[in-house]
């Protein structure tokens, strides 16, 4: 896919974390544990610009160090969404919203 000549372009910082926070809400609406393949099937049905599932596997190691995510039990497969992540995702959304005007 071109890229317009007038876009900016967008950076790898810019790009890793687009990833990281598509998967943090594929994990928040799943809601049970998930592996990263079933994550980067989710997103590639709908996203144009998907992570691949090796860019799927280096968020939730990036989420799990920052205590968003976590493996799940004893598995080094499955991932989870922490309590900080699903609030983290609650306050994205909410300020996403549209809000009510006084």
């Amino acid at each position: 896919m071109g890229e317009r000549a007038d876009a900016p372009a967008v950076t790898d910082t810019e790009d890793r974390d687009r990833d990281v926070e598509a998967v943090l809400r594929v994990l928040h609406r799943a809601g049970v544990a998930v592996t990263a393949d079933v994550i980067a099937t989710n997103l590639a049905a709908v996203l144009d610009d998907a992570p691949t599932p090796t860019e799927v596997d280096a968020a939730l190691a990036e989420l799990d160090e920052r205590g968003l995510a976590r493996t799940f039990a004893d598995t080094d497969d499955y991932y989870v969404i922490t309590d900080p992540g699903s609030g983290h995702v609650s306050n994205e959304l909410n300020e996403e919203g549209f809000g009510f005007v006084d």
